[in-house]
């Protein structure tokens, strides 16, 4: 039981590690790159969005007891992604673009299992 604790905990401190990091590469990238345009807005959010997701990725299988504690996180990005792109309007004030919303939980779930490789694979 502790094994399915630790992959459990993994996952959720990997999901946490994506927030932050979400929130505070955001706050730094961002601003720049409104001045810019809604494009650059959207480059800015796709690349930070993969960082993210490989950070959390990387922390989540530092953590995990084994491979189900990444595959845990993965599943965990698929479906809130899909649930916030099936509902824009009740997260943000200006929706993104619908494509992007897809887009997101692909680039998490892949994000995460690359940064796991890192951790794993060497």
């Amino acid at each position: 039981m502790g094994t399915f604790f630790r992959n459990l905990g993994a996952a959720v401190l990997g999901f946490v590690v994506m927030f932050v990091t979400v929130l505070v590469l955001m706050l730094v990238a961002a601003l720049p790159a409104a001045f810019m345009g809604d494009w650059a807005l959207i480059a800015v959010s796709i690349v930070v969005s993969l960082v993210a997701a490989v950070i959390g990725g990387m922390v989540c299988a530092k953590v995990a007891a084994d491979a189900r504690g990444v595959w845990t996180l993965i599943a965990a990005v698929l479906v809130i992604g899909v649930v916030v792109a099936l509902t824009p309007d009740a997260v943000d004030a200006e929706p993104e673009p619908a494509w992007l919303s897809w887009l997101n939980p692909l680039l998490g779930a892949v994000g995460v299992y690359f940064g796991a490789g890192r951790v794993k694979g060497g």
